[in-house]
């Protein structure tokens, strides 16, 4: 199940308020849409002007989240992209984005949030989307990640599909969660599983947190970068000045990569 996020979490998004851009720059050196394009394999110049891209709002389950559609459009947008939300819901905006010719459809319900390429007929979910951005994000802030150990927290839908992008990374792949056969379970793509959580956390210096998990200041080693997808997201004062860069937005890094991954399955067929 996706994560479900709160009007308070992503209230800053339209606007650019956390200036995420300028924070990424002095962690990783690229923008929300330099991460995007590398991680879905595309040249820094591309030009995604072309895309247009329809938000719908969708009702169903727990409903719609207050700013979502918003949020989303505005990344979007940022990207480059010519993006609106539509003004039907559910099936029917789905309809009318077809019917005005969007190239991509972006929705989200309580278990998925997809971007749907039109033209070509397939998906990209946040799930692979999020993990793949933060993992590019991380690889950035280490300067490669080629024989350096990381660690991944939490090993749900998110963390299992940064496991296997890490590992494509060249990077020597540790795995923890607070049930420890979850983690167990990704030696299957090689990563290494650590039953204690705090002691593989204070242990390692590059990370990607990918669970709901606040972590205490005290048991984070000097010099840390964290990629930090995860939801609740907190760093208390003492994490902040022992970790060298914490990587953290609610939502853009995660819907930048699905838009752009979504755009390559046109670009890379031309």
């Amino acid at each position: 199940m996706m994560t479900r996020l709160t009007p308070d979490m992503i209230k800053d998004v339209p606007e650019d308020k956390i200036d995420l851009d300028t924070r990424l720059m002095q962690a990783a050196g690229k923008t929300v849409k330099g991460i995007a394009l590398e991680a879905a394999g595309l040249p820094e110049d591309t030009d995604l002007s072309g895309f247009k891209v329809a938000v719908v709002p969708i009702t169903s389950g727990l409903g719609i989240i207050s700013g979502f559609s918003a949020s989303v459009d505005a990344i979007v947008k940022r990207l480059g992209m010519d993006s609106h939300v539509t003004q039907g819901t559910d099936v029917n905006g789905f309809t009318e984005a077809v019917r005005e010719g969007a190239d991509i459809i972006m929705m989200a319900d309580d278990n998925m949030f997809i971007a749907y390429n039109v033209r070509e007929m397939r998906e990209t979910d946040n799930s692979w989307g999020t993990a793949r951005g933060y993992a590019v994000a991380l690889k950035n802030a280490a300067g490669g990640l080629e024989g350096k150990k990381v660690l991944v927290i939490g090993a749900g839908m998110v963390g299992s599909w940064a496991v296997r992008f890490l590992m494509d990374m060249g990077a020597d792949v540790y795995v923890t969660d607070i049930v420890y056969e979850k983690a167990e379970r990704l030696s299957q793509y090689g990563a290494k599983p650590l039953r204690d959580v705090s002691k593989a956390i204070s242990e390692n210096t590059l990370l990607l947190n990918a669970a709901p998990f606040i972590i205490p200041g005290e048991i984070i080693a000097e010099g840390s970068i964290f990629s930090s997808p995860g939801v609740p997201h907190y760093f208390d004062q003492v994490g902040r000045s022992r970790a060298k860069a914490i990587i953290h937005d609610p939502l853009e890094i995660g819907a930048a990569v699905m838009a752009v991954n979504s755009a390559g399955y046109s670009i890379k067929k031309e």
